[in-house]
C-alpha cells in the first residue's frame, strides 16, 4: 500500500504543472503531503543515462602473433548520430505526445498484492521529453545513420582465449544518450605443432628407435622461429618428457616465459624395404637371445 501511494503521489507531481514549476526549483514539494517534504522521487526525476548496444569484434590470431603480440586493423559496423540533423532526428521540437513532455511514464501492473504502480523511462522519446513535428530526410527520424569503421586493434603479448578488451564509447549510438562499448574478443587458433597449456608449450618429438636408445642432438624450431638443439638421453623412454626453460610463451603483460615441455614418441614407418626389414629381424631375434639368457 505505501508504494502505491508512493507512485501515486509522485505521478500527481508529473502531472501537475505548478508542482513541476515548484519540485523543478526547489528540489522537493511542500504542503500536506503524506511525505512531510521528503520526496521519494528525487533520484527518479533525474533523466537517466541511456546507452547504445555494444559490439563484440571477434580477433583470431595464431600462436606466433599471440607470443609477439600485434596490431592489426578491423573493418565492423556501428551506428553514429545523423550529421544532418545531429542526432535528434528532426526539427521542430514539440513535447513527446506518450509522455506529454516528462519523460516519464506510469504503468500499472495487477499482481496478487493488488495494482501496482511504477515509472519509467519514456521508450518514445528515451527520456528526453521531446519529439519532432518534422522528421529528418536522412535518418527517418531515428537520429542515427550506419557507418563502416576501421579500427586499430593493438593485442599485447601473452593474452589468452576468450580475453576481452573494452574499448569505451566505440560502439552503437543511440537516440538521446551515449554509445556503448566495443569489445575485442581474443580467439586463440589451434596450432599445427604446438599445444598451450597457461604459460607453457607441449610439443611431441618423433624419434627413431635408435635414437631413443643411443640418445642424439636434434635440432627444433621454437616459437618465436628460431632453431635451438635438443639433447635426447639415451634409453629415453616414449612418453617422457623434457622441459627446455625459458622456451614456452611470454607471459601475459610480463617480460617473462614459460617452458617448453617436449613428449618423446616412436616414429614408426608405415613401409620399409627388404635390407631394412631384414635388420630389423635380426635386431628382434638378437633381443630374443637376450631375454633367453636372462632367464
Amino acid at each position: 500500500e505505501f508504494r502505491r501511494v508512493l507512485f501515486r503521489s509522485a505521478y500527481n507531481v508529473l502531472n501537475d504543472s505548478e508542482k513541476r514549476k515548484q519540485y523543478d526549483r526547489f528540489g522537493n514539494y511542500t504542503g500536506n503531503d503524506i511525505f512531510g517534504g521528503y520526496n521519494p522521487f528525487e533520484n527518479i526525476q533525474r533523466q537517466q543515462v541511456i546507452y547504445g548496444s555494444n559490439i563484440t569484434l571477434s580477433v583470431k590470431l595464431n600462436l606466433e602473433e599471440i607470443y609477439t603480440g600485434v596490431d592489426k586493423k578491423y573493418k565492423f559496423n556501428r551506428t553514429i548520430n545523423c550529421e544532418k540533423c545531429d542526432g535528434h532526428g528532426g526539427k521542430e521540437k514539440i513535447a513527446c505526445k506518450k509522455c506529454r513532455g516528462m519523460g516519464k511514464t506510469v504503468q500499472t501492473h495487477q499482481t496478487g498484492m493488488g495494482h501496482i504502480q511504477y515509472i519509467t523511462t519514456c521508450d518514445e522519446c528515451f527520456g528526453s521529453g521531446t519529439s519532432y513535428n518534422d522528421d529528418c530526410e536522412t535518418c527517418k527520424g531515428s537520429g542515427l545513420k550506419t557507418v563502416e569503421e576501421i579500427i586499430d586493434v593493438k593485442i599485447p603479448h601473452g593474452v589468452f582465449s576468450e580475453m576481452g578488451f573494452v574499448m569505451k564509447g566505440k560502439a552503437n549510438s543511440v537516440k538521446h544518450g551515449q554509445p556503448g562499448d566495443l569489445i575485442v574478443k581474443i580467439l586463440e587458433l589451434p596450432h599445427k605443432n604446438f599445444i598451450r597449456n597457461g604459460d607453457d608449450l607441449k610439443l611431441t618429438m618423433k624419434l627413431k628407435y635408435s635414437q631413443l636408445v643411443l640418445g642424439d642432438k636434434v635440432e627444433i624450431y621454437t616459437i618465436d622461429g628460431n632453431k635451438i638443439r635438443v639433447q635426447i638421453p639415451e634409453f629415453s623412454q616414449v612418453g617422457s618428457n623434457l622441459k627446455v626453460k625459458n622456451k614456452g610463451m611470454k607471459v601475459f603483460q610480463q617480460d617473462v616465459y614459460g617452458d617448453l615441455i617436449i613428449t618423446l614418441d616412436i616414429d614408426i614407418p608405415k613401409k620399409i624395404d627388404n635390407e631394412t626389414k631384414k635388420l630389423v629381424e635380426e635386431l628382434k631375434n638378437h633381443r630374443s637371445e637376450e631375454h633367453t639368457s636372462e632367464l
